[in-house]
């Protein structure tokens, strides 16, 4: 025999046996194997003790024949306030007096004394299996009914018979279309179907349904007050014991509110496309226009560099000029100061003085003049740079703001011509710098320390 332990272990037994010595050697026994084993010499006291203790004690293992109250009569007294505990007799009686009356009790099995500790063992693991059976069904029927009662508070449950008429709907179903139960029971599930929807709907899944499958879908369904709603659906056959079907149940759950939002939220997304498109037509056109007005700059600009090109060459030609002048003052000064006037005859010295006051006037004309064109130029210079650098940086924003609402390739276009004038920006600025080394060539420092400082 091969015993579970921890099977037996999960029970609780009450021993009663009125002979002190079998009592005390089967309750040590029993001890070794069972949860607790509450012990009583006669039916009375077993009696009180499975009052106290009931909800523990799951067997009752008793003797019949006992003083003060026969195992019988114990029992009896039980049964009228405990009808499912299990029990065994200990007994060395078979008279159909007690057969009968054994089964009226609901007794489990018997052990014929003397006791056969296997067989009683055995015995008592079938009806701890069978206990543990119970429980486990009692438990899950305890969470079907707390499933149900979920289901009931929070989704439409309705039931059929085979020809779709209903023979259950929950308050819930009530309360969302605003019928009574009464007025549902033995209708059509038809019925309740919406004027718009389509007949074929129904007839396919009744056809599911019944071929043992499950359906899930929407359905449009009507209230008492001829409101539509939309319900999320799930439809599974209902058997009997064996297995035949003999109807359907139906979960539903109200989801019109959700559609309507969702709808809600197209609506509101389409409007925003159709704003998003105007939107971006309007830019484009405005870039377009913005554009325009920047490679008319450019062009602008470019005709500027172009003047300031000629302007540069009218400067050189100056300075060259001045130069050539300046050198010629410089040789006649540097002459007359370095002949001895008083050994040239015929030298008129107050006229040559005269002349020589003249050309000193002339020669600070000419520097002042020097001066000025070299330090218009050197203007005319820097605002030309200022003026590149600030309209290029310009650009150069203008096309980044572009990139994000311009297509691609106009971008790019728009780049090469950035690009292209840079590089001739570039080239200006260098003959610009050619310009002003010559001017540092030419340009005394006296000159120069006056202009720059």
């Amino acid at each position: 025999m091969s015993l579970d332990k921890t099977l037996l272990k999960q029970i609780s037994i009450l021993y009663v046996e009125d002979d002190d010595v079998m009592r005390t050697e089967l309750s040590s026994l029993l001890t070794n194997f069972f949860s607790q084993v509450f012990c009583a010499s006669n039916g009375a006291e077993g009696l009180e003790i499975f009052k106290k203790n009931q909800k523990k004690i799951d067997l009752i293992i008793s003797d019949i024949n006992m003083p003060t109250m026969s195992g019988i009569d114990m029992i009896k007294k039980i049964r009228e306030f405990d009808k499912e505990v299990g029990v065994i007799f200990a007994t060395a009686y078979s008279d159909k007096e007690f057969l009968m009356d054994s089964i009226k009790l609901k007794v489990v099995n018997y052990a014929v004394k003397p006791i056969d500790i296997r067989a009683l063992l055995e015995s008592i693991k079938e009806f701890a299996e069978n206990l543990l059976a119970k429980r486990i069904i009692k438990r899950k029927n305890d969470e079907l009914s707390l499933y149900k009662k979920a289901i009931d508070a929070n989704s439409i449950v309705i039931k059929t018979d085979i020809h779709m008429n209903i023979t259950y709907v929950n308050s819930h179903f009530c309360k969302l279309l605003g019928f009574l139960k009464d007025e549902l029971i033995g209708k059509e599930f038809l019925s309740l179907k919406s004027h718009d929807s389509d007949i074929k709907v129904y007839n396919n899944m009744f056809a599911k349904v019944l071929d043992n499958r499950m359906w899930k879908g929407k359905l449009k369904q009507i209230s008492k007050e001829n409101s539509v709603l939309i319900l999320d659906t799930y439809m599974i056959p209902s058997h009997d014991e064996d297995a035949n079907i003999i109807g359907t149940i139906i979960i539903q759950r109200d989801i019109t509110e959700d559609i309507k939002k969702q709808r809600d939220v197209q609506v509101a997304l389409m409007k925003e496309k159709s704003d998003i498109f105007i939107k971006t037509k309007e830019t484009f056109a405005k870039n377009n226009l913005q554009i325009n007005d920047l490679e008319n700059q450019i062009i602008q600009l470019q005709e500027e560099l172009k003047s300031a090109e000629l302007d540069k060459e009218k400067y050189l030609y100056l300075l060259d000029k001045y130069k050539d002048d300046v050198n010629i003052l410089k040789t006649k000064v540097d002459r007359y100061e370095k002949e001895d006037v008083s050994n040239i005859k015929g030298i008129n010295v107050i006229k040559i003085q005269k002349e020589n006051a003249s050309l000193n006037i002339e020669m600070k004309k000419l520097r002042d003049n020097m001066e000025n064109v070299v330090a218009n130029s050197q203007k005319k210079i820097n605002q030309i740079k200022i003026a590149s650098n600030i309209e290029i940086d310009q650009l150069e924003k203008d096309i980044e703001k572009l990139k994000l609402s311009k297509g691609s390739s106009d971008i790019q276009v728009l780049s090469k011509k950035l690009e292209f004038w840079k590089d001739k920006a570039k080239v200006e600025t260098q003959k610009i710098e050619q310009l002003e080394r010559r001017i540092m060539h030419v340009v005394d420092t006296q000159t120069l320390s006056k202009i720059y400082n």
